[in-house]
Parts: C-alpha cells; sequence; structure tokens
C-alpha cells in the first residue's frame, strides 16, 4: 500500500521520484515514434512520462531511450558460460530479459541440470525466464544422458520462472497424436509452448497450431515466415553463430504483420557475444537492412513481451518495468548505460561466482582408431554435405575408394570422415559416416557440444588423430580437442556436462578465439564456425541429412537411411 501510495505521489509531482531520465527521446512502442519528455522512475517502476525532478537525474538530451531488449529463445549452454556469468556480458548488450530453454544441458543430466540452470539465474543481473524442455532426448532416434517426461517436468511446470514447454522439435510425434508429447502439451495449456517447424506443411503447421504451439526459429525464407505469420504463429528473426536467418527473412516484415515477429539469438558462442553482440546486433543488422529503427527496436522488446505474457515490460509508460537502453545514434546503436529495475547497471568486479561439485560426465572407456573403419560394401556413398551459413544440409552421392576391403579414400577431395559416440551410458554405441564442405585437413577436431543428446561428436580425415582426440576429451571431462599428427595441438576444457564451465567468460572467448584460428589454419573454410557447425550435425531434427550414434537419418523420411548407395 505504501509503495502505491509513493508511485502516486511522485506521478503527481507531490514528491521527487527517484530517478528522472531528463528531456529523454523515447521510443513510443503504442505510436511507433519518438517522443520526448522526463521519464519518472521509483523503485523499479516507470510512473509518469513529462516533467519531473528525482532524486538522482539524468540528461538525455543527446540520447535515446528503449525498453530493455528481450531475447526470445536462447540456450545459455551454447556460450559455454554459466546463466549469471551470461547475464552479465549480455545486459552490456542492452539485454535485460530472456527466455532460455535449458535443453542442452537436461539431453546430459536430466531435471537436475535443469535446477542447477534455474538455481544459478538467480544470481544473474538480468531476468531469466525458462521454458522446460519438451524433446530429451529430441526424438527416439538417439541416445542422450537422460530422458524427460511429462511427470518430470510437472514438477516445475508452475514455478514462477518458468513460462512453458520449450521448442518441440519432433514435429512428427505432433502431428501423429504421439501419447507422451500430447500429455506434456496438455500440462502445458494453460502456459507457452514454443515449436520448431523447419518445412512444415500446410496441415502440419495447423495441427501444430491447433496443439498450442504458438512460436518457430526454424524459418529460412520470407515464404515460410509468411505462412506462419498468417496462420497466427510468432515467427522469431534468429542470429545465432551459425543459424543466420535474419536476413533471409527481414523481407517478410510488412506495416500489417511487423507484431508478430521476434528476435533471438538461439544458438550463440561467448566469443560472438562478447565482440559482437546480441539482440542488439539483430537491430543494428535489421536497420541495416531497411526495417526502420523504430519497428526494430519494438521487435526487440514490446513484441517479445507480448508474446510471452510479460505485461510489466517492453514498453516506456507509466506502470511498466523501469528497464531502460540508453544509447547514440538511432541507427547506430551506440549503447551507452543500462537501466535495469530502475538502477544504472555498472559492472562490478569479477565476482566469485558460486560453484558446484562437478563430477564428469564422460561415462564411457576410451575407444580404438579401428572404430573409424568403414567395410566397403559399394562404390558410391550417403554424404552430408554443409550448407554455408545454416545448420540444414543436403544429402548428395559420392563415389568411393576400396583397398583390403574397406574405404580407402573419397573421390571428391572435400570429404572428411565424421562419427557420433555414445558417451553417457558407456553402450559403446557409434556411427561413421562423411561430411562435405568443412574445408578441413590434416586435422581431427572432438567436441561434447553436439545437439541435443550431446555425445562426442569427432571430424577428420585420419582415423589415428580421431582417435586421439576422443580419448583426449574422456581424459579432460568433455569440451572441444583438436589433434593434428597424433598430436593434441589444442583444447578447451567445459567440465558441467561437457558443455559449459565457471571460467571467466572472457577466458573462454580467447581459447576459443584461438582454437577458431588453428581450425582456419587447417582449412575450414570462413562461412562455418568450426565447433557450432559441427555441433549441429548430430540434430536428426533440422532438414535434410545428419548423423547419430546409430546411424545416418534422413529428416525427410524421418528415419534411418544406409551409408552406401545400392544400385
Amino acid at each position: 500500500m505504501n509503495q502505491v501510495k509513493k508511485n502516486i505521489d511522485a506521478a503527481m509531482g507531490r514528491i521527487k521520484a527517484d530517478l528522472v531520465l531528463k528531456n529523454a527521446n523515447f521510443i513510443n512502442v503504442f505510436t511507433e515514434s519518438i517522443d520526448r519528455g522526463d521519464i519518472a522512475i521509483v523503485g523499479d517502476t516507470i510512473i509518469g512520462i513529462g516533467k519531473y525532478s528525482g532524486e538522482t537525474q539524468i540528461d538525455c538530451s543527446d540520447l535515446y531511450v528503449t525498453p530493455g531488449f528481450i531475447d526470445a529463445h536462447v540456450h545459455i549452454e551454447s556460450s559455454m558460460i554459466m546463466p549469471q556469468q551470461f547475464g552479465e556480458i549480455v545486459i552490456k548488450k542492452g539485454i535485460t530479459t530472456i527466455i532460455a530453454d535449458p535443453h542442452e544441458i537436461a539431453n546430459v543430466e536430466g531435471m537436475n541440470g535443469v535446477d542447477l540452470m534455474i538455481d544459478n539465474s538467480k544470481e544473474a543481473p538480468i531476468d531469466i525466464f525458462f521454458m522446460l524442455p519438451s524433446c530429451v532426448p529430441a526424438t527416439k532416434f538417439e541416445d542422450s544422458g537422460y530422458a524427460l517426461n511429462s511427470e518430470d517436468l510437472r514438477k516445475l511446470i508452475n514455478n514462477n520462472v518458468v513460462l512453458g514447454l520449450g521448442e518441440v522439435m519432433d514435429v512428427p510425434a505432433v502431428v501423429n497424436n504421439d501419447s507422451e508429447i500430447l500429455k506434456k502439451l496438455y500440462m502445458s495449456r494453460n502456459k507457452h509452448v514454443d515449436g520448431h517447424c523447419p518445412n512444415i506443411s500446410p496441415n502440419e503447421l495447423n495441427a501444430c497450431l491447433s496443439s498450442g504451439i504458438k512460436t518457430d526459429h526454424e524459418s529460412t525464407n520470407a515464404k515460410e515466415a509468411l505462412l506462419k505469420v498468417s496462420r497466427g504463429m510468432y515467427v522469431m528473426l534468429r542470429e545465432g553463430s551459425a543459424a543466420r536467418n535474419l536476413r533471409a527473412l527481414l523481407p517478410a516484415i510488412n506495416n500489417r504483420n511487423f507484431g508478430r515477429f521476434l528476435f533471438c539469438t538461439d544458438d550463440r558462442h561467448i566469443d560472438d557475444l562478447l565482440e559482437v553482440g546480441s539482440i542488439d546486433n539483430c537491430i543494428r543488422i535489421s536497420i541495416k537492412q531497411g526495417l526502420n529503427p523504430i519497428k526494430a527496436l519494438i521487435i526487440a522488446s514490446f513484441n517479445a513481451a507480448k508474446c510471452y505474457d510479460l505485461k510489466d515490460r517492453g514498453a516506456i509508460a507509466p506502470g511498466y518495468k523501469a528497464d531502460l537502453v540508453l544509447f547514440e545514434d538511432i541507427k547506430g546503436l551506440n549503447i551507452i548505460k543500462v537501466i535495469k529495475d530502475g538502477k544504472e547497471y555498472k559492472e562490478l568486479p569479477v565476482k566469485n561466482h558460486a560453484k558446484i561439485n562437478v563430477k564428469s560426465s564422460m561415462h564411457m572407456d576410451f575407444i580404438d582408431s579401428e572404430i573409424f573403419k568403414v567395410e566397403s560394401k559399394a562404390s558410391v556413398v550417403n554424404v552430408i554435405k554443409l550448407i554455408p551459413n545454416s545448420l540444414e544440409t543436403k544429402l548428395v552421392q559420392r563415389k568411393i575408394e576400396s583397398q583390403h576391403g574397406y574405404i580407402k579414400r573419397m573421390v571428391e577431395k572435400d570429404v572428411l570422415k565424421i562419427s557420433v559416440i555414445e558417451r553417457h551410458h558407456n553402450t559403446g554405441k557409434h556411427f561413421v559416416g562423411f561430411i562435405e564442405g568443412l574445408g578441413l585437413r590434416h586435422c581431427s577436431i572432438a567436441q561434447t557440444i553436439a545437439h541435443d543428446s550431446h555425445n562426442i561428436i569427432v571430424v577428420g580425415d585420419n582415423d589415428k588423430d580421431m582417435e586421439v582426440a576422443v580419448n583426449t576429451l574422456v581424459s579432460i571431462g568433455g569440451g572441444i580437442v583438436m589433434v593434428s599428427g597424433g598430436k593434441v595441438i589444442a583444447q578447451l576444457s567445459l567440465p558441467i556436462g561437457g558443455i559449459m564451465t565457471f571460467e571467466d567468460p572472457h577466458l573462454v572467448a580467447e581459447h576459443l578465439n584461438r582454437l577458431s584460428r588453428i581450425a582456419r589454419g587447417f582449412g575450414v573454410r570462413e562461412e562455418y564456425d568450426p565447433f557450432i557447425s559441427l555441433s549441429f550435425m548430430s540434430l536428426p531434427v533440422i532438414p535434410e541429412v545428419k548423423i547419430t550414434s546409430r546411424g545416418l537419418f534422413d529428416y525427410k523420411k524421418f528415419d534411418f537411411i544406409e551409408l552406401f548407395v545400392k544400385k
């Protein structure tokens, strides 16, 4: 009651506000205009626009003010750092709220991993909301550390930081009325449900929307985005480290439908976050591509708040949360200050982040290079062909040469062996296939970042190097390892589930940049992030062909296919 009275008294000018942004040029998300006035704040709430005085005042005469940015869909784990550290990085980019889907750690550590992310997020300087992982594993064709059912998720569905059900990746399970996915959808009927709907047919889209799915971040062209928007779906404009669909989708936005678009990063490495940015990067790209700056700033804030029913944020108006970004240059978005919960964010000295006792997630034996030998059964094999700046791939056929009953080499020079090895239950499951287009030569890369089950994925042109890389991963508890000539030439340890670390983000970025430079030196092409591109080769819910520990998976058939093409 006292707080309400104070807000009213300050709004009426009877008492000073706690903070006033004087003479601000602010983005009015309701009128799509730039208005001018004082923004008065009491506590964490905007209480008035007009002429005000405050206990603290910031002169904004030469600045623009916009609502804090919201990342509508992000997997924090892909940054390789924990939520608390993640928040400390992105708030400086104007991000004040994110909607996180912790399905990466859930595939490795189950609900304990989800609890870990939620607990750690409480120390972050931003608001972190969560969507419960809906598909762990992503499909029945994978070998994850855990499988989460509706009863597992029900324990957290009413948690106040849980907004609903995370991206439903198994579209065939939805359209074919799989009983377990139906239970999860029904459990979330009064919450929000995110989708994952690449290349979806109109009827399948109708089925997904009818099931309660509300958003999608897997559109790759404007036509696809327009269909989804026309049916009432929110379409996310994604600019991650590997999947960059933003530019391709911008032509779909017009004056009538722009309220149905959101920005998201999905999967973004720490080096990109530090050097290029997050949602602020999406805004700059969109403006540079011709999108009206005001619309870009509204998409970055108010649209996401509406989509997820975050009714207290996303606008600069009385009664809204005082999460604000102060910046210069409407097109360049040069961020000067960030206001979070009514207070200016000031970077503090490096904190001693709360840590946990980490147990190794590498539940497997050392391997021998013999597992990478492929018995020759025909003269042509199916190959995964990379597509630049995309998570999607093509299925192509390539000729082989054999020796002593095994594949000796590929006729096409830019083809490497790729293998996924199960690491969670020591089953020994593994499969060896081939990938084209990466450019890597005389080097092997192995990592435990392999969406979404996060088994070991390894690529290379030398079986012995691949063996050394995998066994080194087992020894260090997961991460990334590079080997050439039988020697480890670089590595990054990620002891938390094989996908994250408590190490300082700037040091992680430095290590990652070094690994990237080495990978480029061994031929990896500029259009591919060597580690993120590799990590998505094991995710079967993205077209057209991927590899799991069980075999080569064809998305169109939604089933495994043979490695060899028999006439």
